[in-house]
Order: C-alpha cells, then structure tokens, then sequence
C-alpha cells in the first residue's frame, strides 16, 4: 500500500511539473557569456545591460543586399540605427572593433534582451536608436 501511494504522488507530482514547460513572459535569454551593453532607445532613454543577446543568440544577424551576415558581439563597437523602419526592415551601421563600418538591415521586430539592475530588459530593433558594447 505504501509503495502504490509512493508511485502514485510520484506520478501526481511529475504531471504537474511537466505542465511547466511554458517560459513566463517577464523572462528573457540569458546567455552563458556576458556581454554588456547601453541600449539608446528611440525616446533618447539610455539602459546599462549585462548578458544581452540578440534573438537569444550572441550575434547579431541581418541582411546585406542580397545576402545574410552575422555578426558576433566580440567583434561589435556599436550599432547605429538609421531612419525609421519600413516595409518590415531597419537600416544600421556596425561598427567593429578594427573600426571597420558594416551596414546590415534587420527585421523591425527583432528583439534585442539583457538584464539590469532593476530586472529584464527586452526591446524590437525598430525601437533602439544606439547599442554600445563595453
């Protein structure tokens, strides 16, 4: 009888624990290396982030012409968001470590993430004015 009642909480407890699977919301990425970063939003708002990422990866990816680029943060200065979004995209220039300026395109909704002092931090790139690494 006690072993029956053992399998079943057993069995009780892992249906509900496996009902978990669902990441919250609130939650971000975070990914094993940290990277920070000062994210300037369009409205000149400026956050310090640690453990950013870009889509949950640590490199940024976007188009130039026809092509597809990524760009790993260990080689990224900064990022300059240029104009407004259109027809989806938005228009920046990379600037690397060597001084060398990369221009890419990204999607308007691609989601830049880290943490802060205060908690999460997640904003759309058709949003961010400036991203300047440490």
């Amino acid at each position: 009888m006690k072993k029956a009642l053992t399998v079943l909480l057993l069995f009780a407890g892992w249906a509900v624990l496996s009902g978990m699977g669902k990441t919250p919301e609130a939650e971000i990425p975070k990914p094993e290396i940290n990277f920070a970063a000062t994210v300037i939003d369009d409205q000149n708002i400026s956050t310090k982030c640690a453990f950013v990422s870009w889509e949950g990866q640590l490199f940024f990816t976007g188009t130039r012409g026809k092509g597809t680029v990524s760009i790993p943060f260990e080689k990224a200065r900064k990022v300059v968001f240029i104009g407004d979004a259109a027809n989806g995209k938005k228009d920046a220039q990379v600037t690397l470590r060597n001084g060398e300026v990369v221009a890419v395109t990204f999607d308007e909704e691609s989601k830049f993430y880290g943490t802060t002092t205060f908690g999460t931090y997640k904003i759309a790139s058709k949003n961010i004015k400036e991203i300047i690494f440490e």
